[in-house]
């Protein structure tokens, strides 16, 4: 088949590119796979590459020929906007039962949350983080809920159910109403500081949930200072109506969260909720699920003894 498209030429200048990609891939190891948005951001932030849209164009084309040839793991690099749905189906019926085995009574995990003073989740504004954000909030057994932009009324809506349920379920056990807390995290520009009051707006005012407890974790000007992050200049188009107030506030300061290196966002997530959170109640809900943990293998041990000696 006959195309017009080139692959990539190995030249002196990107064979050192793909060194230095390495480079910060090696250093990322424990956060793969990363978005190329973080890649980029790494480099631009260790001075390899200047911050513009030629680079990025160049860093993708470099990236995707360095998979293909075996460079660059394709665990390391993972596309988290175009996602397969597998509905194949089992081979056979001893299959199924083999699979449902190996996770059978194996997820079991206990509600942290469940007597805190506080009901606390975690909302950030880009899907391509969410996977860094999951793995830390999962330690304490916090929601995180991606964005993506503006949020929808029905999700809005959806956090004002869960809020109700978790309080109503508070007092059922006559146990003080928790308030709920909500930690947010976004891009630095005029878009991703509006999103934030819009959220708000609409929880307070429209949806009728008063009481609600917000805090933008990041990005904020103190991180774009502390860590020294490269501005994102096409994040300020003219056309935006909330370009000239963001302007008038911060100048032409814009940074995307992609920016933060993940163990700034991993460290800036732990101390966010371990700051909410009371610690005794936590290591009490942690041993109380160690002890149910343990009556749980049991019986996953005999039920599958059961089926073996069955024959499924």
């Amino acid at each position: 088949m006959n195309t017009s498209r080139r692959a990539l030429t190995w030249t002196e200048a990107n064979g050192q590119r793909l060194k230095q990609v390495q480079h910060v891939l090696q250093q990322l190891r424990q956060y793969w796979p990363l978005t190329l948005r973080q890649v980029y951001y790494q480099l631009v932030a260790a001075e390899y590459i200047e911050n513009r849209q030629s680079q990025y164009q160049a860093l993708s084309k470099l990236l995707k020929q360095a998979r293909i040839e075996g460079l660059i793991p394709w665990e390391a690099i993972e596309d988290r906007i175009r996602r397969h749905h597998d509905n194949t189906g089992y081979m056979n019926a001893r299959q199924y039962v083999d699979t449902e085995l190996r996770y059978f009574l194996k997820d079991y995990q206990r509600n942290y949350q469940q007597g805190q003073p506080v009901y606390l989740e975690i909302w950030i504004e880009k899907d391509a983080l969410s996977r860094i954000f999951e793995s830390e909030a999962d330690k304490y057994r916090v929601p995180v809920q991606v964005c993506r932009g503006y949020v929808s009324v029905s999700t809005l809506n959806d956090y004002r159910n869960r809020v109700i349920q978790v309080q109503h379920q508070a007092a059922r056990l006559q146990l003080p109403k928790p308030r709920p807390v909500l930690l947010y995290y976004g891009d630095f520009d005029p878009s991703g500081q509006q999103m934030f009051e819009a959220t708000q707006q609409t929880i307070e005012a429209e949806l009728n949930l008063p009481g609600v407890e917000y805090s933008r974790e990041a990005l904020n000007v103190d991180d774009i200072h502390r860590y020294r992050l490269p501005h994102s200049p096409e994040a300020l188009k003219k056309s935006d109506p909330r370009a000239a107030r963001h302007q008038a506030q911060y100048g032409d300061l814009a940074v995307e969260l992609d920016a933060l290196p993940p163990a700034v966002l991993v460290e800036k997530v732990r101390q966010a909720i371990e700051r909410e959170l009371d610690p005794a109640l936590l290591a009490q809900a942690r041993q109380q699920e160690a002890q149910e943990l343990h009556g749980i293998l049991k019986l996953r041990a005999k039920v599958t003894e059961l089926l073996d000696q069955e024959g499924h």
